[in-house]
């Protein structure tokens, strides 16, 4: 293979040895200097896993000259495989631990709230945020009443969790009632994850608005 200019490596996974342009492409370029004939460039580069990839066992593809701005000897030997394979799975973000509300409240009240988000996926879970709800029942939906105030939590590898406490305030229009506290997990719905469905997590016990 006889190389003349600057091109360009670059990465992706395939489900199988054999990489093709149509295997999902890694973000993350390395720019290869020229090359006289039988020299070689070896360098290190950080690629991003695309947020929509199947979960999978793949192998990583390396390819010279991806974007095809050489000419060369042959076009059909640019990629390699990697000698093992890695495991690609998506994240899952549940509450493991929520505080108890208080037993009496206002509406227009705040009191405090403590909980433990943790990603009990195969992948690691970008930035999200926890918001919390009241519900009339143990089971927190997107339709129960929402509180003011959120927790930021940064983002979590597998396995990996944060805890922290938020003050929250009860709507001033919330009817009264005995309710669940609820706190959910990425409730904004910015990481995609394994399970949409097992997010929110109820209180052991209940709060009376009056």
């Amino acid at each position: 293979m006889r190389r003349r200019g600057l091109s360009a490596t670059r990465y992706r996974l395939s489900l199988d040895a054999t990489i093709t342009s149509a295997d999902p492409l890694l973000t993350g370029t390395r720019v290869v200097p020229s090359l006289a004939a039988g020299a070689s460039s070896s360098g290190t580069v950080t690629v991003t896993i695309p947020t929509n990839l199947a979960p999978g066992i793949y192998f990583l593809g390396a390819c010279a000259d991806d974007t095809r701005v050489v000419t060369e000897t042959s076009e059909t030997n640019n990629c390699r495989a990697s000698a093992s394979t890695m495991k690609v799975g998506r994240p899952d973000l549940v509450i493991s631990t929520v505080s108890n509300p208080p037993a009496t409240a206002n509406p227009g009240g705040s009191f405090s709230v403590t909980d433990t988000t943790a990603n009990t996926g195969a992948g690691p879970a970008g930035a999200s945020t926890t918001r919390y709800r009241l519900s009339l029942d143990a089971t927190i939906t997107s339709t129960d009443p929402l509180l003011t105030g959120s927790r930021a939590v940064p983002s979590l590898a597998a396995g990996a969790s944060s805890t922290g406490t938020v003050t929250v305030t009860i709507p001033t229009s919330l009817a009264p009632g005995t309710y669940f506290l609820g706190a959910c997990a990425d409730d904004t719905k910015l990481v995609v994850e394994a399970s949409e469905t097992n997010n929110c997590r109820a209180s052991p016990t209940t709060i009376q608005v009056a």
